[in-house]
């Protein structure tokens, strides 16, 4: 229960709360309370479906939400908690949002994976499993000086770690297999808040920022301190998220709140659409150089081709609040991911788009909703796909917890049913 909700009950219990305007906060007042007991109800149930949907869930709550988090690649530093017979050791990066009441960090988690999921042909009793201590243990902290909105890990050599803060502040992190900082990369342009971040997955020294200074920054850091490349008059309002594409070398796509997309390189800006919505979040097609997928402040994910960018190819309908990220899944060129304010991240197959649905089917969503979880009381404020592991992923929230978990592959990937050839 957080503090405003208990100062709205204690004001309920002794009748204050209001100067001429009782019936107004007692509305106010009901409404909360409603809300409140409506997450409840819904966290009780997603606990009871849990066996159902999914194959592995571990859930921890830390000390201050984390806004931002990513998965280490396997034996990337050395654990205390080793490997064992039925568990295998992996680690998180995460960050802490303490809105200035508490020191900042970048933090490295570690916890224990069973095997099976690891490897599907592994098959742990329920006693094995109990042994399994899947629960985040924070192995190393790495002071800030204020809080790090979003954090990325190198996909060349994950010892290395970019951070972007409520300053604008960006830093690249070099670490020993002991998790030991050894050497720290200050990089200096943006004056304001930034959220935009990402590595050049064709690069290993170069990435992208953007910030709430409306500037857009292009970095190899590994040759100077100061950007290679600044685009400040593309957008003119606050920059939310900036990605290189994989397929096209050097191309970047960048989204913001004056509802603009701007495609660009090194060299110059290729195209600037004007979509008509706030997008706060993008993401490129692994599998597809003309794919790329938009979150937007109303609720709804948009795919579009850029070759074609004045009509979008489909709109992704679930969530009922703001987007905060969107994901392509690395292993599976159909299935995309996103995280909202309402709390819940979806799967999406966008081979189902269009697929015939029974009455009942469609009470539950469109064709295309794969799965959605809804284990957080908070909204979600990023999530990651496992880089080695196919459907696992992490999400963290508002709520101060953060979840690792495997969706069921009958629920992802259902067999086809074999009916007798009368049937057909």
């Amino acid at each position: 229960m957080d503090a405003k909700l208990a100062e709205t009950l204690l004001d309920m219990a002794t009748g204050q709360g209001g100067d001429g305007d009782g019936d107004d906060l007692e509305q106010q007042q009901e409404e909360e309370l409603d809300e409140e007991q409506t997450i409840v109800e819904e966290y009780k149930l997603w606990r009871k479906n849990c066996k159902y949907m999914y194959s592995f869930v571990s859930e921890t709550a830390l000390t201050w939400p984390s806004l931002s988090v990513q998965f280490f690649k396997g034996n990337t530093f050395i654990n205390k908690t080793k490997d064992d017979k039925y568990s295998v050791a992996r680690n998180l990066l995460l960050t802490t949002h303490s809105s200035g009441e508490d020191e900042d960090f970048i933090k490295i988690a570690s916890m224990q994976l069973p095997r099976s999921i690891i490897d599907s042909k592994i098959k742990l009793k329920s006693n094995e499993l109990e042994t399994v201590n899947s629960r985040l243990k924070i192995s190393k902290k790495i002071k800030q000086n204020i809080e790090v909105n979003k954090i990325r890990i190198n996909p060349f050599d994950n010892r290395k770690f970019a951070s972007i803060n409520a300053n604008g502040e960006v830093y690249v992190y070099e670490t020993d297999e002991k998790m030991n900082i050894s050497k720290e990369h200050s990089l200096k342009h943006h004056s304001e808040n930034g959220f935009g971040l990402s590595w050049d997955p064709n690069n290993e020294y170069s990435l992208i920022t953007g910030s709430e200074d409306k500037s857009i920054a292009i970095w190899d850091y590994s040759k100077q301190s100061t950007p290679i490349r600044v685009y400040g008059d593309e957008h003119s309002n606050y920059v939310n998220d900036v990605r290189f594409s994989y397929l096209k070398k050097g191309i970047f796509g960048s989204v913001g709140e004056d509802s603009q997309f701007i495609l660009g390189d090194n060299d110059k800006i290729h195209m600037k659409v004007n979509m008509n919505k706030v997008m706060n979040s993008l993401a490129f097609s692994p599998f597809s150089e003309n794919l790329i997928m938009f979150g937007s402040e109303d609720s709804n994910n948009y795919i579009y081709d850029l070759r074609k960018m004045d009509e979008q190819l489909h709109v992704l309908v679930g969530h009922n609040d703001s987007i905060t990220n969107v994901e392509w899944d690395p292993f599976h060129e159909n299935i995309v991911a996103s995280s909202s304010m309402d709390r819940r991240v979806v799967l999406w197959d966008l081979n189902k788009i269009g697929e015939e649905q029974s009455q009942e089917e469609s009470e539950d969503g469109v064709p295309e909703l794969l799965m959605m979880h809804g284990g957080h009381t908070g909204g979600v404020n990023d999530f990651a796909f496992n880089p080695e592991t196919p459907w696992l992923l992490a999400s963290c929230s508002d709520d101060n917890i953060v979840h690792v978990w495997a969706a069921k592959e009958d629920v992802v990937q259902p067999k086809p049913i074999d009916l007798p050839i009368g049937v057909l």
